[in-house]
């Protein structure tokens, strides 16, 4: 318990020690939902069948403004007496007409120490690219929109991308750390002020690799209330961003608090669970950065966990002869 403590007092530090800048990767604000996203790792977590789908308009009165789609599905299985996690994930993201997709696969081996395991996650896929999501910038005002239109750099190119990742997950915490793009995908924007020639050096760019630091703690106020600390930090080599979040959950069935997103501003949400279905909202208020001329971002979730035991086969009811 000790332990814990001290790891959850370095996060903290960690916080405050770390400034924000923008991301390649725009950080969902219900990450906890989204983790194994994040970090494969984490796929297979539960005991059932996990399916997830995630919407999310960032920054809404700017024109062009993006719209992210995900959804995953992961799930636990035996195999030679050992326990693994596999899932798939479906990422789309939207800036004006262009659209950047990703599908990929996960596997996760996990090992059993006491009542927690230790996880070791692979995810490769294939990410479809037609825009530079790290150029974003905010233009000269339209005529439509007082408020700017979005600008990024078109490209066209399909590339694999890779992560993996490492956690600990128990009854009441959880910690990973994940690298993202492991192998930095690269591709050549179509920029003509850059160059006329698309292989030229000053067109050439890649996705760069990121590192993710998950945690967080479960704490049991009085039944049947708990609160839920939890920390995100995620860096590249000149860019971090890090979120502190306080969720506070009653009778498992109603959940709610706020996320610091430290230089970017803050999130407020929702949800609520009914038998294997749950749902939760967010409202997002940008202070610094693209957002903070917007008027928000919006972000909704649905999840449905398919318990296992809802697949193994039932025994069949037999009557003995001598009752006939």
């Amino acid at each position: 318990m000790e332990k814990r403590h001290f790891l959850w007092i370095l996060f903290l530090h960690l916080c405050c020690l770390l400034h924000l800048q923008a991301q390649w990767d725009d950080p969902h604000g219900q990450y906890w939902i989204t983790k194994s996203g994040y970090n494969p790792s984490f796929a297979g977590e539960t005991e059932a069948i996990s399916a997830t789908a995630l919407y999310r308009y960032l920054w809404s009165g700017i024109e062009n403004a993006p719209r992210q789609f995900y959804l995953s599905a992961n799930m636990p299985f035996e195999f030679l007496g050992r326990r693994h996690g596999v899932g798939l994930v479906v990422y789309n993201e939207t800036v004006g007409e262009l659209h950047n997709s990703l599908l990929a696969m996960q596997y996760s081996f996990k090992k059993e120490i006491g009542e927690s395991f230790l996880n070791l996650g692979l995810q490769a896929g294939a990410y479809d690219l037609n825009f530079d999501a790290g150029s974003k910038s905010i233009g000269d005002n339209s005529p439509q929109n007082s408020q700017g239109i979005l600008k990024v750099n078109p490209t066209d190119r399909k590339v694999i991308d890779l992560n993996a990742g490492i956690s600990w997950t128990g009854k009441a915490f959880f910690a990973g750390l994940s690298v993202m793009h492991l192998n930095q995908p690269r591709f050549y924007t179509h920029n003509d002020s850059l160059s006329t020639d698309l292989q030229s050096d000053s067109a050439r760019s890649s996705i760069p690799r990121s590192y993710n630091l998950m945690a967080g703690y479960n704490i049991r106020l009085f039944h049947p209330l708990e609160m839920q600390p939890m920390v995100w930090v995620q860096a590249n080599h000149d860019r971090t961003f890090v979120v502190a979040t306080l969720r506070m959950e009653y009778n498992k069935k109603f959940s709610g608090g706020a996320s610091w997103k430290i230089n970017d501003g803050y999130l407020l949400f929702a949800g609520t669970t009914f038998r294997e279905v749950t749902l939760g909202y967010a409202y997002e208020v940008h202070t610094k950065g693209l957002g903070k001329n917007s008027n928000g971002s919006h972000e909704l979730y649905l999840r449905y966990n398919f318990p296992l035991d809802h697949f193994k086969p039932k025994r069949q009811s037999h009557q003995s002869i001598r009752l006939l």
